[in-house]
């Protein structure tokens, strides 16, 4: 849960779901009209007092008796005024007042052949009941009112605390960062290169509005090495990389996709084989060219990772880094795949030497601190944010 809710997040929250929260204080407060007026079973109260001239302390284990109350009459004797005080509640009011004389006579019939009583006086006469003593209609419905506005309120903290950002534009609102598009996540999963590769015309020209946001950003036109990286694990990097490669391979001839995605290797290992040679190979000899591959699409080669396992250490060196620079002689287009940002250094290092880094994140599983965490990390080490990509699975 989130250690402090900005108060106007929580209203434009709240305002956003309003028809929702609305909805729930209808729903308890007609569940407590069920409950209330039909569901509540109506009990009945009928009450008398008795005096009478003595106190011995045996009075009330008598009147207290299974004998006598059948465990439907409740008896309270008061030794100090002499006072019995007797209950009934039952759910047929008839019943509850036929109970209760009935109890007031054998009361009366045992306490004088007992005690031999002058005094047995009814001062308070059992009454036929005009009202059920459980059932107020006003405060079952008002309790169940407060119950939906409770639900309520537990309902907005579970969204801000579990349940992330929406809406793209609010990221921009808030944080500054430009909204480069929404796009749908075909998340079929195969190691096949062509399950990245989408033929959904409206996923399409999500990704040409996204490529559009990148070349006309006005602060940053025209990147030519991108970094594409996941605010979370799982956000769908690699699949805007290579859809996206795609779009750029209409403008362009020469299109490198880098995959630096030490741990998930997702494009390495859906287009080459085990053994492949990959990025840190480049370390130690000087023909690139010799490790890179084209694929199936058409101006797009790629430049893998080697499948068996590398450190983010060796992104560190100046020789590494300096290898994107050298790429960008050769190839019109640079889109790096790697690690989400919170899993390791390797997509800052990336950022701090590549032209812009795109920012991709899960609809509704991404908070907005994850995000500005990620913005200011991303600016502390020089890097560009081209704006944010927010996909969700289809």
């Amino acid at each position: 849960m989130n250690e402090e809710l900005n108060l106007k997040q929580v209203i434009k929250y709240t305002y956003q779901r309003k028809v929702i929260i609305i909805l729930i204080v209808i729903i308890s407060f007609i569940v407590g009209m069920l409950y209330t007026f039909l569901i509540k079973t109506p009990m009945y109260k009928v009450t008398a007092q008795i005096l009478i001239d003595k106190s011995d302390a045996s009075i009330e284990q008598v009147a207290t008796s299974k004998e006598l109350s059948q465990d439907k009459v409740k008896v309270e004797f008061d030794k100090t005024s002499k006072l019995i005080t007797i209950y009934t509640e039952i759910s047929n009011k008839e019943e509850a007042l036929n109970i209760t004389e009935q109890y007031i006579e054998k009361l009366q019939a045992k306490l004088q052949e007992v005690y031999d009583l002058k005094t047995f006086k009814i001062i308070e006469k059992p009454e036929l009941p005009q009202q059920a003593s459980n059932i107020n209609h006003t405060k079952d419905m008002t309790i169940a009112i407060i119950i939906g506005i409770v639900i309520d309120g537990i309902y907005v903290l579970m969204g801000l605390s579990f349940y992330g950002l929406t809406n793209i534009f609010e990221i921009e609102e808030e944080l500054k960062i430009k909204a480069l598009g929404m796009v749908d996540l075909d998340n079929k999963k195969n190691k096949k290169q062509e399950i990245y590769i989408t033929k959904n015309e409206k996923i399409k020209n999500q990704l040409k509005r996204v490529q559009a946001n990148i070349i006309l950003n006005k602060d940053n036109k025209k990147p030519q090495s991108i970094v594409l990286t996941g605010i979370k694990n799982g956000a769908g990097t690699s699949y805007i990389t290579n859809n996206l490669a795609i779009q750029y391979s209409k403008l362009y001839s020469r299109i490198l996709i880098i995959d630096a995605d030490i741990k998930n290797k997702t494009l390495t290992k859906a287009i080459t084989e085990k053994g492949t040679e990959g990025i840190s190979n480049i370390v130690n000899i000087d023909n690139f060219e010799n490790i890179i591959l084209k694929t199936k699409i058409e101006n797009v080669s790629i430049l893998p990772i080697e499948t068996f396992n590398i450190g983010e250490e060796e992104f560190l060196t100046d020789t590494a880094l300096d290898l994107i620079k050298e790429l960008k002689k050769s190839y019109d287009v640079i889109l790096i795949d790697t690690l989400s940002i919170n899993e390791n250094v390797l997509p800052l290092c990336l950022s701090s030497v590549a032209d812009a880094t795109v920012l991709v994140a899960e609809s509704g599983k991404v908070q907005q601190e994850d995000i500005a965490k990620a913005k200011i990390e991303i600016e502390n080490v020089g890097g560009k944010i081209s704006g944010m990509v927010l996909n969700k699975d289809i």
